[in-house]
């Protein structure tokens, strides 16, 4: 079969699967070695555009010249297992793909949201008992390992036509499937790919020079610690090793253990033990755990990320899974920068390393208390619908009605408790969780729950509601029909004996429904700003809060609009009221309240 041959057919065809095979697992330096493209079961045509020297490949340009009208056709439908990486490598190479109707990935993840895996060898083998060619068999692994364009295209084809093939299969089983479920894949999750793809590929700048600075401070630290360390362990070890540092511990110094590890039993020399053990006036575990937490942010963030920049953008570039977290919640990954802890001051000093384009501004956007304001809309509780009606300081309120005083007599500390008190609530807390966050007695934090749940009676009995719905049902779901299955749902439970999965499901309802909503407020920005013609980026989201940049020329408009899109991304469902703060500034910590 000839090339005209192929698009004398494909210029007919109104939905097809396709897949890449390229050089890089980086869309940036990523060059298309071929593309597979399918349209019907078992059969597949594959276009060599680059191959070992003497194999006959079409010429890349003219080849991505005539297959790009097709491709970035919005009424014509595209699907693929994890096509957000096409996506990027098309833009790469100045196409833009439109018209992205379907992710087998995608579908199995919202018919088996906290399944582990939902990748394709897997999916094939579970819906269409068949099991695909191993990347391993064409490329090999280690050091042997070639690149894609080194093998010969005989056998790229079949590992290709195969990809492509699988994918249409595993769409065409699964998405009539998604019963209840099709409206959060049609008119969310598919169209959210790129708006994600789109802001993976364009990335955050990074501040190196910052970096490298704070890395020698680190290490001039952790030395600093080291000798503090040796000098109060009586002698030298190494800090890394569990059993010398048992040694010291239990046997040397006689602290005693607080608990030990699940295979051997030993004594265990985790976090929790050594802040228990510095509590008790031991000064050598408070040093330990200033030098793991400055070891970790140095390994994990400090050293890590400079590594990440890509040469060709001068950017890093997190990736956002969809299908991770059983909640919806999105994930990121290489680098995660959903975990750089912002309370610290040297995990502010890592985001301070954040920048916008040069000339450019960053804009944080941050939904204020949305769980909290879920929960008041779930459980229709009058007092707390009120409060945030009228834009009061929740977490004061409560202490006000727990502890019995003046909302004008409340401490800073009776604050603090109610605030453990009122997140604890929707994460379906016990006293003895209560209790260890807040260092009281098992009995006081009981004293705590049951004045909470006198004051705000609504709320327990949406909670009993909700787990006796999941028991009868099977799953939990979440404002926007997002189902997640949860087994172990007992039958007569208080909330002072809830396991773990009842726990799971309380949360699975506010958490999972505080998803959907943020990922409505990015898909609704991403269309406005593009309908607009706006310079504006999307480039992070960190769980309740968006991170974009912009030429300052754009922030006054924007900065409205941006907060337009995010209260009003579920106005029409909620019975509550969303509040979202901005912030503006030249990097992602230095950023003033507009």
């Amino acid at each position: 079969a000839t090339f005209a041959d192929f698009m004398e057919q494909f210029k007919k065809q109104r939905r097809f699967a396709v897949d890449l095979e390229t050089t890089s697992l980086d869309p940036h330096l990523a060059q298309i070695v071929g593309l597979a493209i399918c349209w019907k079961p078992a059969e597949a045509w594959y276009l060599a555009v680059r191959g070992p020297k003497g194999d006959r490949v079409l010429d890349a340009t003219q080849t991505l010249k005539a297959l790009k009208p097709i491709l970035e056709d919005q009424a014509i439908a595209k699907v693929n297992q994890n096509i957000k990486y096409d996506w990027q490598v098309f833009k790469s190479s100045g196409v833009h793909l439109r018209g992205v109707a379907g992710d087998s990935m995608i579908a199995d993840y919202l018919l088996h949201a906290g399944e582990r895996s939902h990748g394709m060898d897997l999916l094939a083998e579970k819906h269409l008992q068949h099991r695909v060619i191993p990347i391993t068999a064409l490329i090999g692994k280690g050091k042997q390992q070639k690149c894609m364009d080194e093998v010969p295209c005989e056998q790229v084809k079949e590992y290709a036509a195969e990809d492509a093939d699988v994918a249409w299969r595993l769409c065409a089983k699964l998405e009539p499937t998604l019963v209840g479920l099709r409206s959060l894949y049609d008119d969310l999750e598919i169209p959210l790919i790129e708006v994600l793809a789109e802001m993976e590929f364009t990335g955050i700048r990074l501040d190196v020079p910052l970096l490298q600075g704070m890395s020698k401070d680190m290490a001039k630290s952790l030395e600093a610690l080291e000798q503090d360390i040796y000098r109060l362990a009586g002698r030298e070890f190494n800090i890394g090793s569990v059993k010398q540092l048992r040694t010291i511990l239990f046997d040397e110094l006689g602290c005693k253990p607080k608990s030990r590890t699940a295979i051997k039993g030993d004594a265990s020399t985790d976090s929790d033990t050594l802040e228990a053990l510095a509590k008790e006036g031991f000064e050598l575990p408070q040093k330990l755990l200033e030098h793991r937490k400055i070891a970790k942010l140095k390994s994990t963030y400090v050293d890590a990320l400079p590594a990440l920049v890509c040469p060709k953008t001068g950017r890093v570039h997190t990736s956002f899974q969809q299908t991770v977290a059983a909640t919806g919640r999105l994930s990121s990954s290489d680098p995660n920068l959903q975990n750089i802890p912002i309370r610290s001051e040297m995990g502010g000093q890592i985001r301070q390393a954040f920048l916008p384009e040069p000339g450019w501004l960053l804009l944080a956007a941050d939904y204020s208390q949305i769980e909290l304001r879920l929960l008041a809309h779930f459980s229709g509780d009058d007092a707390l619908r009120r409060a945030f009606a009228e834009d009061r300081d929740i977490h004061a309120l409560v202490a006000a009605e727990v502890f019995s005083v003046d909302q004008k007599d409340v401490t800073s500390d009776m604050r603090r408790m109610a605030k453990a008190i009122n997140f604890g609530i929707i994460y379906g807390m016990s006293a003895f969780g209560l209790a260890q966050r807040l260092e009281i007695s098992k009995e006081d934090a009981n004293t705590f729950i049951d004045a909470y749940f006198a004051k705000y009676p609504k709320v327990l009995a949406y909670q009993d509601q909700l787990l006796a719905d999941c028991r009868t049902r099977g799953f939990v779901s979440t404002i926007l029909g997002r189902r997640r299955a949860i087994d172990g749902i007992r039958a007569m439970t208080t909330y002072k004996s809830r396991n773990q999965p009842e726990r799971e499901a309380i949360n699975m309802q506010i958490q999972g429904s505080a998803a959907d909503l943020i990922k409505v407020a990015m898909l609704n920005l991403h269309r406005r700003l593009q309908k607009e013609e706006r310079r504006t980026r999307l480039l992070l989201q960190i769980h309740d809060e968006l991170v974009f940049e912009l030429p300052p020329e754009e922030l006054k408009e924007v900065s409205v609009i941006v907060k337009q899109e995010m209260i009003g991304a579920l106005a029409d469902r909620l019975q509550v009221p969303l509040a979202v703060d901005t912030g503006v500034g030249k990097n992602w910590l230095d950023l003033d309240e507009i």
